[in-house]
């Protein structure tokens, strides 16, 4: 097999990440396991070489060997194995931690917490990333390995400040590092500190800093070699934030884009977030999204097929490949029943390949992802002060099925968001002045603009604006005044006609909670607004509960909870409450509805493809120059009792008779498209010259729709 420089074969491939343990050294069998990734489909198998510890005769003092290696090159028989069947080799790394016998030779290369003393996990020491076990050691592990093995890959696991929730390092390196970038000393947690932000950002830029050195070192000894550490995205942030993890910083100093999307508490929609968020970063760079067989706090113990259904094919939709992390299996206590299932599904993706691989989005929408605002804004609560509005935004794309991309907020460019008939801001608070500029850009060239709440109001690190983006497109002031924490408040609809309150026959009003932050609009005369604000109904401020008798609706304000202004030739819509972060909250689906109103009130818009009946999904919409493929996520699942956790999802609800109509080219002269995860044709019927319509009979956990043109 051909070395490729480009690495374009991350772009293509069915990966697995399969962990060694100490214990396994003497006994692995590499024949078994190539056959184990051969049954999987898979084009490469990452496995453990170095580290914590060494898989292969290691020469670096200190390094230590499995302690049951004996006199095996386990690296050199698994990539042996693996070549007879065709199958790429990539070397697993962990540099998060390293034996006592080294600590005790170079203590300043350990973690050490604010009273001086080591960090220790499972017996060994915490290693930092400034210190010379990362920069230093670990650079020549990188080299030793590189150099002896031809190892298509290099991927880092745990490559991070504070790994397995372990304290914040206070080390001598650390300490004067800081001080030289900032000429202060290493803060304790105060978001309202400058210092401490500060502090913040520079442990991603530390991380992005090593990524830097380890690339650098891999193309001294093998360029052939791609470069992909682990990087999280979004629902992760209690475990990114503190390592130090974010994929805008070290992107330009790695090959391949991998991101993890293991930590099954986490949203359902985690995989399609990240695989959406990768393919608009990094187009041009392969990678994968790495899911895991097994639950992350039992890691013998499988996910129901279902999930793993589900949670790998939502990232396939995007034209991303899956990657699957196996740990334990052989072991003599291991859950092999999701096994069959999961080779059943990578058999489909390899099957289908052609499908889905180097296809481009065709989404007309796209959603702006923050990690600024996410830390700067979010402080010690950002799921409750931005996460929540940006869940709620993805969840309103599939309660109302509009396909959409994410941008990283830290990346927009007017070239970039010209791509899209709308943009939406869901409290994308802290924004720097080059997006700000590409923002305004954006819109008065004709572009459409939906924000929410805080949007624009503070740069990246978090200092208030003078001019907020909604002052720079609209004049519109802040007075100051907040009204924090309402309940049983209400939007009065004044305006039925208004597109933006389509669909709301039969009610005067739509619910209101969270904050509302006022402006003073500046308009002469004044526009009036076709949703404006009901005070809170309730008996004691705050309760959000009145006595029935006197529940009543007293009076109506005329301030309005829509700001709907052109704005040069485009259009913002803005709303100075949290309709995203409700709706997510409280599941309330005419929010989510009123959010994409206001996204096809842009100029133009018409649904490329659109799913009636029950149910909720994922709809996603690529295009290659001979095809269009239309994918469907099934996120229909039966609910079970509150376990603290989200649910863990055993089965889903298939769907029946979905009515599809999608806008097809010219070219698409066909009468049947092609199911592909049903592996069968059904008609089509053809509405005008460029709409098509057909039943998908049924959807279980994805169905995949091919429409080839010509």
């Amino acid at each position: 097999m051909m070395p490729h420089s480009d690495h374009s074969w991350l772009r293509s491939s069915l990966v697995m990440i399969m962990t060694l343990r100490e214990s396994d050294a003497a006994s692995w069998d590499t024949e078994e396991m190539a056959d184990f990734a051969k049954s999987f489909s898979l084009d490469a198998l990452g496995f453990s070489v170095g580290g914590i510890m060494a898989f292969y005769p290691t020469d670096i003092p200190l390094h230590p060997r499995a302690a049951a290696l004996g006199e095996r090159d386990l690296a050199a028989e698994m990539i042996a194995s693996l070549a007879r069947r065709g199958i790429r080799p990539i070397a697993r790394i962990d540099p998060s931690m390293a034996s006592r016998a080294l600590y005790a030779e170079r203590p300043e290369w350990f973690v050490q917490d604010k009273a001086g003393a080591p960090v220790e996990v499972h017996g060994h020491f915490v290693t930092c990333p400034n210190g010379g076990y990362y920069n230093d050691f670990m650079i020549r592990v990188v080299e030793e390995i590189l150099a002896r093995y031809p190892f298509d890959g290099l991927w880092a696991n745990a490559a991070q400040f504070s790994p397995w929730h372990t304290p914040q390092c206070h080390c001598g390196v650390c300490q004067q590092k800081f001080r030289a970038r900032t000429g202060r000393p290493i803060p304790d947690e105060d978001w309202d500190s400058d210092v401490w932000r500060r502090y913040n950002e520079w442990r991603y830029e530390c991380i992005a800093e090593w990524n830097a050195r380890v690339q650098a070192a891999k193309t001294r000894v093998r360029p052939s070699c791609a470069w992909m550490p682990l990087s999280q995205v979004a629902e992760s942030w209690d475990h990114s934030r503190v390592g130090g993890w974010d994929l805008d910083y070290t992107e330009p100093h790695q090959d391949g884009i991998v991101l993890e999307a293991q930590r099954r508490y986490a949203n359902m929609f985690w995989p399609g977030l990240e695989a959406r968020y990768m393919r608009s970063l990094a187009p041009e760079k392969g990678g994968g999204i790495t899911t895991s067989y097994f639950l992350p706090w039992w890691r013998f113990y499988r996910v129901p097929i279902a999930e793993n259904r589900m949670w790998a094919g939502q990232i396939m939709a995007q034209g991303v490949m899956p990657w699957i992390h196996v740990t334990g299996y052989q072991q003599e206590q291991f859950d092999h029943r999701g096994l069959d299932g999961l080779r059943a599904l990578f058999a489909r993706f390899d099957r289908n390949r052609p499908t889905y691989m180097e296809a481009a989005s065709a989404a007309q929408v796209a959603l702006v992802y923050s990690r600024h605002s996410l830390d700067n804004f979010g402080h010690k609560d950002p799921a409750a002060r931005y996460l929540d509005h940006f869940r709620g935004a993805y969840n309103a794309m599939m309660d109302q099925r509009l396909p959409f991309d994410i941008l990283s907020g830290n990346r927009l460019t007017a070239e970039t968001l010209a791509n899209y008939k709308a943009v939406v801001l869901p409290n994308a608070a802290c924004l720097s002045d080059a997006a700000c500029a590409a923002l305004e850009t954006y819109v008065r060239n004709g572009g459409h603009l939906v924000s929410t709440y805080r949007s624009g109001d503070f740069d990246e690190t978090g200092a208030p604006r003078e001019t907020t983006l909604l002052g720079r497109l609209t004049g519109a002031k802040a007075t100051g005044v907040t009204w924090k924490n309402l309940r049983a408040a209400y939007a009065a609809i004044r305006d039925p006609s208004s597109p933006l309150l389509a669909g709301f026959d039969g009610t005067d009003l739509l619910p209101v909670a969270g904050d509302i932050t006022f402006v003073r609009t500046g308009d002469q005369p004044a526009i009036a607004a076709p949703l404006t604000l009901v005070p809170p109904v309730e008996g004691e401020v705050g309760s959000g509960i009145s006595v029935p008798e006197f529940n009543r609706i007293d009076h109506v304000t005329d301030y309005p909870m829509i700001l709907d202004r052109r704005v040069g030739e485009g259009r913002i819509v803005h709303f100075p409450w949290q309709p995203d972060l409700i709706g997510f909250r409280y599941g309330f689906r005419d929010l989510f509805r009123l959010l994409a109103n206001a996204i096809k009130q842009a100029e133009g818009w018409r649904d490329i493809v659109t799913v009636e009946g029950p149910g909720l999904i994922d709809l996603s919409v690529m295009e290659k120059s001979d095809r269009l493929v239309v994918s469907l996520v099934n996120f229909s699942a039966p609910g079970s009792f509150n376990t603290g956790q989200r649910r863990i999802i055993e089965e889903l609800i298939p769907l029946h008779d979905l009515e599809i109509t999608v806008d097809v080219p010219s070219s698409f002269t066909r009468e049947r498209v092609r199911l592909v995860f049903a592996e069968r044709e059904i008609p089509v019927t053809r509405l005008d010259g460029s709409r098509i319509r057909f039943t998908l009979p049924r959807l279980e956990a994805m169905e995949t729709i091919e429409m080839l043109f010509g």
